[in-house]
This record gives C-alpha cells, structure tokens and sequence, in this order.
C-alpha cells in the first residue's frame, strides 16, 4: 500500500469562523456542500465527521483519521482561513486523490458559504478518461467566473450559477497535458427543481459523452450511466 503523502490545502471563506465551524461539524450542513450525491454519501458524511472526529471547539480543530486534521482561524470578523493538514511537511507535487478531495471539498464549501446561504444542493457527478487540457478548455467555454485554479484543479461558475469542479490527475496547470487520464467533473446546482435538474443531468451526460471516454454519470438519485 503507498503511504499517505503528506500535504496542507486550505481556502480563505468571507463568513464568520463560528458559521463555517457550524458548517463543518453539523451533518445537516455538511450535505449541502461535501462530495457528490451518491446512496452513501450520509453514511461518509457520518463516518468522516462524527463517528471518526474528534471536534476541539476550543481551539476550532477537528481531528480526523489518517493524521488528518481540518483548522480553522479568523482573518478578522467576517473571514476564515479553512485548512486540512496530513502528516509533516507538504512539498511533494505529486498527484494525490485524498489531497485532491479536500481542495474541491473546500472550494464547494467556499461557494456554499459565499454564495447559497439555506438553498439545498444537488450534483452531476462525472467520471472519465479524457485529455485534461480538452475537457478545461471545453467547459471554460460555459463559464463566467474562475472559481480556483491549482495543479490538478480548475473550477469554475457556469453561467447558470452552478460550480463546476475539474480534477484531473494530469496537470491542469499547463496549456497543453499531453495524452489522457482519470478526469472528474463535480456540478453542483443550488436551488434547482425536479425537472430543471433532470435537465441539467442530461445536458451534463451529452456533452460529457463528447468529452471523455468510458464514462459514468452520478446524478442525485444515485443512478449511473456508461
């Protein structure tokens, strides 16, 4: 088994430090901005958060398995630094999937606190292969604001609103990742009724099928495609 590499991702939130601790500790919360809807995603959010964490309210840490530990501390009244720390220290630039989780995870958490407020949440989910360079250039075409941009993410506001998450395990900081790998799209949409979601769902599966090969499309009611 290849050791858990060490790394710090973190991500600066515009709300208070107690609403973003709320945000992190209380399962109703934590639904609407972690992961993807899948028929386990309460079971994970239990798993990770209460029944394997140990909340420091004190100090604003929560200690979780695998010499992971999320911090939060206050950049003034109405700003907080979020930040999930493994092991020693982070230098290695290695593509790492559970470093790579945390940074959409705190980037969906960002947009939730930021932008949504009480709204319920629902995803698109995608998985393919694909040229990582094809599938950013693509669907940088349908957005209107860079949200993040990192070594191996690149996400985006559509121009619906909803938060487009690109991880690739190629490079996604260079013009052009020769050849093609792993690629997951997270659409996360706000607020959206049954038939508007059954329509984003299906515009998300035809372009994806465009994009990527041996796909997968996850949408809220778990059901799976490719």
């Amino acid at each position: 088994m290849t050791e858990q590499k060490a790394f710090r991702v973190e991500t600066l939130i515009h709300a208070p430090l107690e609403t973003v601790w709320q945000a992190l500790t209380e399962p109703d919360r934590i639904r609407k901005w972690f992961g993807w809807d899948y028929d386990g995603i309460e079971a994970e959010i239990r798993y990770i958060f209460v029944d394997h964490a140990q909340h420091v309210p004190d100090e604003h840490r929560i200690v979780l398995e695998e010499d992971q530990e999320i911090q939060l501390s206050a950049d003034g009244p109405e700003r907080t630094v979020v930040r999930v720390v493994c092991g020693g220290a982070a230098a290695d630039e290695r593509y790492d999937g559970v470093e790579e989780g945390w940074r959409t995870f705190l980037e969906q958490l960002r947009f939730w606190l930021e932008r949504e407020g009480v709204r319920s949440r629902r995803t698109v989910y995608l998985t393919g292969s694909a040229n990582a360079a094809m599938v950013r250039d693509s669907l940088q075409t349908t957005g209107t604001q860079i949200w993040h941009t990192s070594r191996f993410q690149h996400i985006l506001v559509d121009t619906d609103g909803h938060l487009v998450a690109i991880s690739a395990e190629q490079p996604l900081d260079t013009a052009e990742p020769v050849g093609t790998g792993p690629v997951a799209v997270t659409v996360s949409a706000y607020g959206v009724d049954d038939a508007a979601f059954a329509g984003l769902s299906k515009e998300w599966a035809v372009l994806w099928e465009m994009l990527a090969r041996d796909v997968e499309v996850v949408t809220t009611c778990g059901d799976a495609e490719g």
